[in-house]
């Protein structure tokens, strides 16, 4: 099931996530493009500042407000 109540929310790593592109550096800041349940797991698809784009789990990612962080909502 795709859920996109998370759409456009800024958010940032909280540790080191191994992905299928390499490493994902601690407090690297994205934007959520959607949020899916696949066989039970729950993922969530983030558009990195760098370009890149990744799934990672709710506990890899924090949501920050607006005016936190260094980089602000495009």
């Amino acid at each position: 099931m795709i859920d996109t109540t998370l759409t456009g929310m800024r958010c940032r790593t909280t540790k080191p996530v191994k992905s299928h592109r390499g490493w994902i550096k601690r407090a690297t800041e994205g934007t959520i493009r959607l949020s899916i349940d696949n066989i039970g797991r729950r993922l969530i698809s983030v558009q990195w500042d760098g370009g890149a784009s990744d799934y990672v789990f709710p506990s890899e990612i924090e949501i920050i407000s607006a005016g936190e962080g260094c980089s602000s909502p495009a």
